[in-house]
């Protein structure tokens, strides 16, 4: 064999097994690893949210009762709050029967039986106008051994489940990586109406666990509150009452009102400082009682 073909043929074969070699293996049943999800405890504290003035006045508007209204029966978590949630994972592909390509990955989280499609095709992104979801419209690629899935067309959401939101303008980005048995994600929320930057949250692991079910998580509409159909349950700025927006309550930590606020300021170790030199509330806040899903 020639010099030239000896090049060739490694050449083809490189190409050949490059994908593989990077696209490794995320399908399976997965087991989340419990975290404290809310930060401090209070329920309000927006720190570490890069919150624009709409997204606090968003966010400040919110009451409990929210979750009561009958329209928000069997209302689901959005994907890219799913992936933060306590619950069962399961990731599968949709595989293209003549090339054997994969076509997509899907996924299924047990809590609020909410799914997701991430298009590796290369289809074409939707035009702005079409119907939003909560899990909206993905496509993905490959970025070394990491599974990035872009998310638009979404529905308006909670990234926390006291009122702090994302807007349907958002653009979501989550970042899949497997570390050995262990399965990664980080979710960055880039929102032009509510943030002033990019929110990026790394979310607990998962443990690959082939014995896991997935289990059912049937929801039918039916009247189960007393708030009337129509109503919008919500606060007068200035009148928010969750108690991380009271300027005379803090935390176990003494955290002051002042960055309970959020900004982007806030996400920064530097912000430290400046928490240091503002007053602290005189009254330590004691939760009582388990927060809802």
């Amino acid at each position: 064999m020639s010099a030239r073909r000896i090049v060739c043929a490694i050449a083809l074969a490189t190409a050949w097994t490059g994908p593989a070699l990077a696209q490794v293996d995320l399908t399976g049943m997965w087991r989340p690893m419990p975290r404290n999800e809310d930060g401090s405890g209070m329920d309000g504290d927006y720190a570490g949210l890069p919150l624009n003035a709409a997204g606090r006045a968003r966010a400040q508007s919110w009451v409990p009762e929210n979750f009561d209204v009958p329209e928000w029966v069997c209302r689901p978590h959005s994907w890219d709050f799913s992936v933060e949630a306590v619950a069962v994972l399961r990731l599968w592909t949709e595989v293209q029967g003549p090339t054997q390509q994969v076509r997509a990955y899907r996924g299924r989280i047990a809590m609020r039986d909410q799914e997701t499609t991430i298009w590796m095709d290369g289809r074409p992104r939707p035009p702005e106008w079409v119907r939003h979801s909560w899990s909206g419209f993905s496509t993905g690629e490959w970025q070394g051994d990491t599974l990035v899935q872009t998310a638009t067309h979404l529905k308006e959401n909670y990234i926390r489940r006291w009122g702090a939101m994302r807007s349907d303008q958002a653009t979501v980005r989550i970042r899949y990586r497997r570390i050995g048995d262990y399965l990664r994600t980080t979710v960055i929320i880039y929102d032009p109406v509510y943030f002033d930057a990019p929110y990026i949250r790394t979310n607990l692991f998962w443990v690959n666990d082939p014995e896991l079910q997935m289990p059912p998580y049937p929801c039918d509409e039916a009247t189960e509150t007393v708030v009337a159909r129509g109503t919008v349950p919500h606060q007068l700025p200035g009148k928010a009452i969750l108690p991380a927006q009271n300027p005379d309550l803090t935390d176990k930590f003494g955290s002051p009102y002042e960055a309970r606020l959020g900004g982007t300021e806030t996400m920064y170790p530097e912000y430290i400082k400046t928490m240091k030199t503002l007053r602290r509330p005189p009254t330590v806040f004691n939760e009582t009682g388990e927060r809802g899903q």
